[in-house]
């Protein structure tokens, strides 16, 4: 018996990659390069490494279509199959990790073993690559269980083509994203979607265990997290809620406090389950849950949309849900940032004043809106969208503008997006121009419940392989001002606010209003 671990890097990162020429390796480097070559017993340990995405030394086109849209993956899944094909034996133990996009090509790649694991071991490489092709795109791609039913009859698998136990899948931070952002409405009609929805991220029973380090502070769509949807019935998976954005948790920043946290935690778990790492190593991996929070939301990305994640209330009640740096960070918040995600949760009768800001796209409330309760909620001041001023029901109303005539307009321009949505079936097209919640009149209070919609709660899955994150619930508070027309929250979440306006026209208002929300239920 040996160990055989694969290792798959994010997006656009590799081991030589620096940042501000200070080396930045990710935790995937990291754990890599802290592997023995055998534990105690003298149990051999192969290790196999592929750079993310977008990371390889193949030319700027290709580094553009990796990191952009996940180009690359199908043919980073087959490297690690081939390797497998060629060093594994029955008895062997397989450790799969990866981080962003590499975390979900470790993921696919454990759905492909599910169908079974060619025998390459005695094949010239021409031999073995085209089987490993044939594999992945009439066994994988197109859901065939059986080996039977595509495999030549004299081709030899191991466990006789039936699924090939993993001991142990790690990951950091799973992002889905392949093909064209939804973002990007016109480009996103003419993506094939075919080419990523086939993939298998589901955690198989033959999946020993399998750990998931999340980031709690990432804000960009494309980079939403794909969480386990079938966690909670497998026998040993976790997922745990981590500070800081996508690569404070998964490692690519010289101030890497953060993530080697979570690096610490991965290596901590896969040392219980028979992983034996450089002992010598181990003691200089510094953690420090109050170290820097990297804005992620810059350059490119700051062009396109944003997103508050879907996570619990940070309250004791949940802290097995969360990592014990987000917990120490809450409590001890570092001055050089706001509140670390204080939680509020109301009693019935009690009620909050915050402020909500016309130039700022999610203005957090720190509230936390449980399953059950009851709101209610009322705006007191004005704010100004562009020249025109109003109170939180917005700038409909019966002054007659210049500005009005354009709303006008895109308004009309909002019911061809409302086709669009329908015919791409891209529930987050939002064209530019158009207001972001086309249902709620313009500058209206608009109440963002980051829930997912609930679709965690029941189909499981909250973004696509595209990367297209299924929208919060959106609420027009002003129809919620008294009792008998109170919220009553289906889906909980943290509750965000914002003025209804086009998504890129922020900068130019001004002003806030305060808003009272009271739990009456």
């Amino acid at each position: 018996m040996k160990r055989l671990i694969v290792c798959y890097d994010g997006t656009w990162n590799n081991p030589d990659q620096e940042d501000n020429g200070i080396a930045a390796p990710t935790n995937v480097v990291k754990l890599y390069n802290a592997l023995s070559d055998s534990d105690d017993q003298g149990v051999e340990q192969l290790k196999f490494y592929h750079p993310g995405v977008g990371g390889e030394d193949s030319g700027i086109i290709d580094a553009v279509l990796g990191g952009a849209i996940g180009m690359g993956v199908s043919r980073h899944i087959c490297s690690g199959y081939y390797w497998l094909g060629k060093n594994y034996e029955e008895g062997d133990e397989i450790y799969l990790y990866g981080f962003s996009r590499g975390a979900f090509t470790a993921r696919s790649l454990g759905g492909m073993l599910g169908r079974g694991l060619l025998n390459l071991r005695k094949l010239k490489p021409k031999a073995a690559w085209e089987r490993v092709h044939k594999a992945y795109s009439e066994g994988y791609r197109v859901e065939k269980a059986k080996t039977t039913d595509w495999a030549e009859s004299d081709w030899k698998f191991f466990n006789d083509g039936k699924a090939t136990p993993i001991h142990f899948i790690g990951v950091w931070d799973t992002v889905g994203a392949l093909g064209v952002p939804d973002d990007l409405e016109i480009l996103n009609f003419f993506d094939n979607k075919e080419k990523w929805e086939f993939h298998d991220t589901e955690l198989s029973l033959k999946v020993s265990h399998a750990r998931h380090a999340m980031a709690i502070d990432e804000k960009r769509t494309s980079f939403t997290v794909t969480r386990w949807k079938n966690a909670s019935k497998h026998p040993d998976a976790v997922e745990l809620w981590f500070p800081g954005a996508h690569s404070d948790v998964g490692g690519g920043y010289a101030h890497s406090d953060l993530s080697n946290g979570a690096l610490k935690w991965m290596i901590g778990e896969s040392d219980r389950f028979g992983l034996a790492f450089r002992p010598e190593v181990i003691p200089y991996i510094n953690a420090n849950s109050l170290g820097v929070i990297h804005n992620s939301y810059k350059g490119l990305f700051s062009k396109l949309r944003s997103r508050p994640r879907n996570i619990p209330a940070m309250v004791e009640a949940n802290h097995s849900q969360f990592h014990q740096s987000a917990i120490d960070r809450q409590i001890v918040s570092p001055i050089e940032y706001p509140p670390y995600h204080v939680t509020r949760i109301l009693e019935v009768g009690e009620s909050v004043v915050v402020p909500v800001f016309a130039d700022t796209r999610w203005n957090p409330t720190n509230i936390f809106l449980k399953k059950g309760h009851s709101y209610t909620f009322k705006g007191n001041g004005e704010w100004q969208d562009s020249k025109d001023t109003c109170d939180w029901k917005g700038t409909q109303n019966d002054e007659l503008t210049r500005s009005d005539i354009v709303r006008f307009g895109a308004s009309f321009l909002g019911k061809f997006e409302n086709i669009f949505r329908r015919l791409s079936n891209n529930k987050s097209t939002d064209f530019l121009g158009t207001k972001r919640v086309e249902h709620i009149k313009w500058f209206r209070m608009v109440g963002a419940i980051a829930n997912d919609k609930g679709a965690g709660k029941t189909s499981g899955q909250t973004v696509g392989h595209d990367g297209s994150a299924t929208p919060h619930q959106y609420v027009d508070l002003t129809v919620h001002q008294t009792k008998s027309t109170a919220l009553k929250i289906k889906q909980p979440g943290y509750l965000y606010c914002f003025p209804n306006d086009v998504w890129s026209l922020y900068e130019n208002n001004h002003g806030s209003i305060d808003l009272t929300i009271k739990r009456v239920g």
